[in-house]
């Protein structure tokens, strides 16, 4: 019987030295279920965390909008305080320039606006009207489909008569709702406008109290890395984009008022704003300037053009000139892209879909500066130095 050696490497060899024998010790027994305990206790934190901001999104949408704003804006007051200028004074003459940019553009788009939503019953009647024949379509298949469920096992078709049920809600009803949603607005707008002015005029100062209170150097270093970190990308992120949207938005203007189509300025500014959404904006926006074409042209075909030329203009855009301007230090998965928007789309609303982009992009650069995130730095496209 042969005996066999324990070797540095953990492995056993044999006396007649035929064949290693593999020894597991408790060490590495414990070891790896510590390491599963880990982990499996980082995705209930992360799970946890996720549904408390699903919980309480009227308190963290405003806030994290106001996060990133400032974060944003922060270059600009740090800049005028080397012209003696008072970060509070600064700080006011940055929400007044938002505050007239918000204006003018409620100002140009309310009247067209009031419009469109006027004339939207009549306008979706006309659409039906228009569309019969893929409607028609639709409905011979459900009513097939509803024949197939609705036939019992002796082949027996049982016909249901369906009682019909009209609902009035009440006018008082239907203005509450109304205001409801505007006191939503304009709670938001209050709530994140305040906070992004305290944060402008005394958010160094909140920063340096939190540095004093980490226990090392390092971890101040790590502080200040991500903080100047996401500030860079997101600043160079949205005022990129902006810009491009912008150019958007007048390209888009412009070539509906040589369509004839109404509205152009509206027309323009959706496009602006919906363009920050990645891909699903787009989408989105074809789909209205087609609907909107279809009733207020009485030739079907125009609709296709008008919506085409509306795709051609974002796809010139988001395939060559957005790649082009960017560059590769912010480009980004298409997958962790449409990823980032469905959840927080689902999360928080149009909001978290309008965040969405700047959330991956802050996770990304968050990453970056610390060592055992390094993995998830590369998943969300990081720089990571290769070792």
């Amino acid at each position: 019987m042969s005996t066999a050696a324990k070797t540095p490497s953990g492995l056993a060899e044999d006396s007649s030295g035929l064949a290693p024998v593999l020894i597991f010790s408790a060490d590495d027994s414990s070891t790896a279920t510590i390491e599963v305990y880990s982990v499996a206790t980082r995705v209930c934190a992360v799970l946890l965390v996720l549904y408390a901001m699903y919980f309480a999104r009227s308190l963290f949408v405003p806030i994290v909008t106001s996060m990133f704003a400032y974060l944003t804006l922060r270059p600009i007051v740090r800049q005028t305080r080397k012209f003696g200028v008072p970060p509070s004074v600064s700080a006011a003459a940055v929400m007044a320039l938002l505050g007239g940019l918000l204006a003018l553009a409620t100002y140009l788009v309310i009247d067209p606006a009031r419009d469109v939503i006027a004339e939207a019953p009549a306008n979706i009647a006309i659409a039906k009207e228009r569309l019969s024949f893929v409607i028609e379509k639709i409905e011979y298949f459900n009513r097939a489909t509803d024949e197939m469920t609705t036939t019992d096992t002796d082949g027996v078709k049982e016909v249901n008569e369906p009682v019909p049920v009209e609902v009035k809600l009440a006018a008082w009803s239907t203005n509450l709702s109304i205001l409801n949603g505007t006191g939503n607005l304009v709670s938001f707008l209050g709530v994140s406008g305040v906070l992004l002015y305290f944060l402008l005029a005394t958010g160094d100062d909140l920063l340096r109290n939190v540095m004093r209170a980490l226990p090392t150097l390092t971890a101040r270093k790590q502080l200040i890395g991500v903080v100047e970190n996401v500030q860079e990308g997101l600043g160079s992120y949205l005022a990129q984009v902006t810009a491009i949207n912008i150019g958007l938005g007048v390209a888009v203007g412009l070539a509906m008022w040589g369509l004839e189509m109404p509205t152009p300025v509206l027309w323009g500014v959706m496009a602006m704003l919906l363009n920050f959404i990645p891909m699903v904006g787009a989408l989105c926006g074809a789909l209205v300037i087609f609907l909107v074409t279809l009733v207020n042209f009485e030739a079907s075909y125009y609709a296709f053009i008008v919506a085409g030329v509306y795709v051609t203009l974002t796809t010139i855009e988001g395939q060559f000139i957005t790649p082009s301007i960017l560059g590769r230090s912010l480009e980004m998965s298409p997958v962790l892209v449409f990823l980032s928007v469905v959840t927080w789309g689902w999360m928080w609303g149009m909001m978290g879909v309008f965040l969405s982009v700047p959330i991956l992009i802050a996770a990304r650069m968050v990453c970056e500066q610390y060592s055992g995130m390094k993995s998830l730095a590369a998943v969300l496209g990081g720089r990571v130095e290769e070792t």
